[in-house]
């Protein structure tokens, strides 16, 4: 009875003169908690509950009365009155058991005439203890391998030897899963055997799980920024045209600012942003260089834009996108604008392994957006607009007779059918053609890789072209504790662009025939005095030319020494010498110099450019898993950077006519001009530190702090300080998700805060610099003349940078989310203000006010069919961007900026203004009764006279939001991708209306224009026009009216590929074999009509892409 107390048991229905029964029952409760089996009767006899709800008491009694069986339990484990779900109709005795006990921790066991309830057993007192070794196919260990059960969060970690210990409960259909950065996650099922050892193998593929930073690695799940990877497969699921145009479409924090002006000229740089600006706009003309580009890393080394639009995809192995404080803080104080982290393939070992890619495409010009009048509507607008009136009672009858003649010409030329559409005449469609040639393959201490490669370019205009030549050579060696690889790469380019601009062809008037009796002349109308319209094409045929080369060769070397395993001491150096020429060439022929004096037709502008630098870092990278939970890496280093460039150049003028074209024949130079010279130097170094910890993959954090110095800052201000904090918090990682992991694998909240810093500046912007005065000489020497001055207190460029995040994984990988909410403040800013004219120069560098931004974006990708085992997947994505940006604390300092704008464009400098605004003097419209522009002034009247004074914010430039949304399919070897792009809730200022619709003046009456400037102006008293009257001795100001909304809906990019089953190509000597077809920029609507692509047309591509193995 002291049994029965202590358990506090309580047994019901027991006839409590049976001494006997009772003894027996004590005797069943102290074997069971002894967990000795007594007994096992099956639970099949039937039991009917007809009431849909009862308490436990309830359903006991009834069990009792149907079976003869008596239920045993403890108040401590059983709430007897707690009311379960019944109705059971002719139920097994252990269904009903096994439905009611569901959640509550018991179990049961029938034992004679009792059912006794009782706590699962701990599964902890039945344990499996598993041991083991992971290494590489080296047979060298690797720490820090992730070892988990499937389908749970229990697990371990290797230590320094790759040795591990696992205590689990023993369970079912047990697999356990390895994973670790760079290789390939391995699975064994538990077949009895307690020691398991594993060999892991590489796979390139799973680099987007890592986050390469280009100084340390770090796995996703522990990192703490924000930060996106994408392999080589993935960019070429977008596009095969350069990595850049991939990136814009993968990620929506990623944007190429696209130029109206340059549409798809192969030899212009894009203007990149990662998350908005950070300096002045506008700067990039001061500083020749662009302030807001983000940092390029390829293969751990600083590089430029330039290497990376002109590097082979093929060698491309993953980039990663680094985008907020923690995750850019490695590189300090230049990565204020985010960092774009290249990694190029390296040979992988094995027998000799030779791949051929081969790319093909074909460009279409795109001239949708161009409305330009025809011949019979050009030659009534000039009617219209009285180009050829002229008053004789001026006695002008000269005059008259000439107008009159030019009229007649015209009509006579439209009454012939000439109707030349002159849009297609420098035009053709552009063909490229890439092939890339790579060998690979060694043993387990060398490994090689040999590539060539060759780009032909050949533009949609005529003469526009680029070509590129690349040779790679890596080498890689691993002896023990030591590896050396090195990577040496050689490019050569040359590339041509069209002498006459695209603007001068769009320019040209119908009604003029492009040849005369077959030939081509060198004016479309000639009339002293009157009008003088040269012919492109007569310019297009001479020999100038517009000519770039460039050679360059770069080289990495890197020494890697592992004392222990848990160590790594790194040693880096990169060289680089480029040698750049560019040969501008007119001649003499052309209609530019009809009015220059004979000996000064012809001009010849040369200019060579030499630059060399070098970029070393030492790094020791140190990482320990302690107690099977605390992850600890630290990276500790220091680097330096040397860059120096001297250009030299000349312009010559005079040239005979012929291909006489070198500077030996030559008259003279410009006036006032001469050689010139120019060189410079920039050096930098930083020390820095990162720490980063997890507790058992849940807890994250890092931290970075770094001391960078810089000779481009003032002389008082060299050295700055940067720093980063990061927070992560895996939460599917905790043991109260457990439940949930069937549905989320992952879900975790991120933030991170810092001040990256900007050093995209000139080299010299802080000194005072001075040129020699050649028209004067001192009683000393020469005489000099202030060229720049200096500010020896020019701060650092800094911005605070906070960053909150989400990123969540479910249903089995389904559905992927990630979110990202930024605050970028940069204080103090950058700018060039102006200066009194006596000082002797029109402007300085310093640091006025601040900028900030904030922001939103995000990726959503849902497979509704998710079998990647069966190579089955059908995916849909969605991205967005949001960005607001304004100026604080500016003052007065860009005024100077704000006055000479004023006829340019709509940007100015504020307090409280965004960097997006665009201001102009509001407009009420079109007056029906004057055909004059209606004016609203600042306090709401309303006026027909102009005043910069009545500005006001009219419209943003940037969109409320814009992304891209596509869908992918791949069944088996064949896989379909379209992505589109939109914009949405921005303005844009139309130049097309402004220069071609309005502000046509009589010289403008010469050039062909848009047909809303017949069509839709006001032309008498009534209209109701969008358009004012044509005024040809007037002009128009930039007002609202120019300004209109711009939302847009364009099919980026399609593609169709197939990749051939190995067992097929084997018979062929082939180990791959992989098609592809693209369509990219398909097509655009958009709610602005304005034209694209004024100085170079854009473009729609058509590619093919095939890649063998062998």
């Amino acid at each position: 009875m002291k049994k029965k107390r202590k358990r506090r048991l309580i047994i019901r229905n027991l006839e409590s003169c049976k001494f006997l029964k009772i003894m027996k029952l004590s005797v069943i409760l102290l074997l069971l908690c002894m967990h000795v089996a007594v007994a096992n009767v099956e639970a099949q006899v039937e039991i009917t509950i007809k009431a849909k709800r009862v308490t436990f008491l309830e359903l006991f009694n009834q069990i009792k009365q149907q079976t003869g069986l008596t239920v045993v339990y403890s108040n401590n484990e059983l709430d007897k009155h707690k009311v379960v779900e019944a109705g059971f109709m002719k139920s097994d005795l252990g269904t009903v058991l096994d439905k009611i006990l569901k959640g509550t921790r018991l179990t049961y066991e029938i034992v004679d005439e009792f059912i006794v309830l009782k706590v699962a057993p701990d599964e902890k007192k039945s344990a499996l203890n598993i041991v083991g070794q992971v290494t590489d196919r080296d047979k060298v260990p690797l720490p820090g391998v992730t070892i988990i059960v499937k389908g749970s969060t229990l697990g371990t970690a290797t230590d320094q030897q790759g040795r591990y210990r696992l205590s689990i409960p023993e369970v079912k259909n047990l697999s356990l899963l390895f994973s670790f950065i760079g290789m390939k996650t391995h699975e064994v099922v538990y077949a009895g055997k307690d020691t398991i050892n594993v060999v892991m193998e590489e796979e390139v593929a799973a680099m987007d799980e890592v986050v390469v930073t280009g100084i340390y690695e770090r796995k996703r799940s522990d990192f703490t920024g924000s930060a996106s990877t994408f392999t080589a497969e993935k960019l070429k699921e977008v596009g095969n045209q350069n990595i850049l145009q991939s990136l814009k479409s993968l990620d929506p924090a990623f944007a190429i600012v696209e130029s109206n002006e340059w549409g798809s000229d192969p030899n212009r740089l894009p203007n990149i942003e990662i998350r908005g600006k950070t300096s002045i706009i506008g700067m990039q003309e001061t500083l020749e260089a662009d302030p807001n580009q983000p940092l390029f890393i390829l293969d751990g080394f600083e590089t430029t834009l330039q290497t990376i639009v002109d590097l082979d995809m093929d060698r491309v192995a993953s980039i990663t996108i680094l985008k907020d404080a923690a995750s850019t803080a490695i590189y300090g104080s230049k990565a204020a604008n985010g960092v774009v982290v290249v990694e190029t393939k390296t040979p992988a070992q094995g027998q000799l392994r030779v791949t051929y890619t081969g790319n093909f495409n074909f460009q279409l010009p795109d001239l949708s957006s161009y409305n330009l009048m025809n011949a019979r509507e050009k030659v009534d607008f000039e009617e219209y607009a009285g180009r050829y009136m002229v008053s004789i009672w001026a006695g002008n009858f000269k005059q008259a007779e000439k107008l009159l003649e030019l009229h007649n010409g015209h009509l006579k030329s439209v009454a012939k059918g000439v109707d030349t559409y002159w849009l297609s005449e420098p035009l053709r469609v552009g063909f490229n053609h890439r092939h890339s040639l790579y060998a690979e393959g060694g043993d387990e201490h060398m490994r090689y890789g040999f590539g060539l490669s060759y780009n032909g370019v050949t533009g949609v205009m005529k003469d526009s072209k680029k070509n590129l030549f690349s040779g790679n050579l890596d080498l890689l060696y691993r002896k023990g504790k030591l590896q050396f690889s090195n990577k040496l790469t050689i490019n050569l380019s040359n590339s041509g662009d069209p002498v006459v601009a695209f603007s001068t062809y769009a320019a040209a008037n119908p009604y003029y025939e492009k040849k005369v009796n077959g030939q081509v002349e060198k004016w479309l109308e000639y009339v002293e005095d009157y009008i003088e319209a040269p012919n492109p094409l007569w310019n297009a045929s001479l020999n100038s030319r517009t000519l770039d080369r460039s050679l360059g060769i770069t080289d990495y070397f890197a020494v890697e020494y592992n004392p222990f395993q848990s160590l790594k001491l790194r040693g880096r150096i990169g060289l680089t010498r480029t040698t750049s020429e560019a040969d501008d060439f007119v001649s003499p022929e052309d209609t530019r110099f009809e009015d220059t004096e004979e000996l000064k037709k012809g001009s010849l502008v040369y200019s060579n450019t030499k630059s060399y630098s070098y970029d070393g870092e030492f790094s020791a990278i140190y990482g320990v898993i302690f107690a099977e939970k605390h992850r600890v890496n630290l990276v500790a280093g220091a680097n330096f950077s040397n860059t120096e460039s001297e250009s030299n150049g000349y312009s010559v003028i005079g040239f005979p006519k012929g291909n006489y074209d070198t500077p030996a024949f030559a008259n003279s130079y410009p006036e006032n001009g001469r050689a010139s010279y120019s060189d410079s130097k920039s050096r930098a170094m930083s020390v820095y530190l990162n720490g980063g910890y997890a507790f058992n993959s849940r807890y994250l954090m890092d931290v970075t702090y770094r001391v960078s110095g810089s000779s481009v800052f003032g002389s008082n201000r060299r050295y700055t300080n940067t720093w980063s904090f990061g927070l992560a918090w895996n939460l599917h990682n905790e043991s109260f998700f457990a439940k949930y992991s069937d549905l989320f694998q992952m879900l975790k909240i991120r933030a991170s805060i810092g001040n990256p810093g900007n050093q995209s500046f000139t080299s010299y912007q802080s000194m005072t610099t001075y040129k020699f005065n050649n028209r004067q000489r001192n009683y000393f020497d020469q005489a000099v003349s202030l060229y720049a001055l200096g500010n020896p207190d020019l701060k650092w460029q800094i911005t605070i940078d906070k960053n909150i995040g989400l990123d969540v994984t479910l249903l089995q990988n389904r559905v992927s989310l990630t979110l990202d909410y930024y605050d970028k403040n940069t204080d103090p800013v950058l700018a060039s203000i102006g200066v009194p004219a006596s000082i002797g120069v029109a402007s300085v560098l310093t640091n006025i006010g601040e900028q900030s931004s904030n922001g939103l974006n995000g990726s959503l990708i849902v497979s509704p069919i998710y079998r990647p085992g069966e190579r089955i997947v059908w995916s849909l994505r969605y991205s967005f961007r949001t960005q607001k940006s304004r100026y604080d604390k500016i003052g007065h300092s860009l005024d100077r900026f704000n006055e000479e704008g004023q006829n340019v464009n709509l940007k100015r400098y504020y307090d409280g203004a965004s960097p997006d605004d665009l201001w102009a003097v509001r407009s009420a419209g079109i007056d029906p009764a004057t055909g004059r522009e209606i004016f609203i002034k600042k306090d709401g009247s309303y006026t027909y006279d102009f005043s910069y004074s009545d500005e006001v914010k009219v419209g943003v430039d940037r969109p409320k939001v814009e992304g891209t949304f596509g869908t992918s399919l791949t069944y088996k070897g064949v896989s379909v991708n379209f992505d589109f792009r939109y914009r949405y809730g921005g303005q844009m200022f139309n130049s097309a209306l402004f220069n071609k619709v309005e502000n046509i003046t009589s010289s403008g009456l010469n050039n062909n224009q848009d047909k809303r400037a017949y069509y839709d102006r006001w032309k008498k008293p009534g209209d109701h026009a969008k358009y004012k009257a044509i005024n040809l001795n007037g002009s128009t100001q930039m007002s609202s009216r120019f300004v209109e909304d711009d939302n847009t809906l364009a099919l980026e990019s399609f593609r169709v590929g197939y990749e051939f089953d190995q067992s097929v190509i084997a018979k062929f000597g082939l180990k791959a074999l992989r098609l592809n077809a693209y369509m990219n920029d398909v097509f655009k609507i958009s709610s602005i009509k304005t034209e694209r692509g004024t100085e170079y047309p854009f473009a729609r591509s058509f590619s093919l892409s095939i890649s063998a193995s062998f």
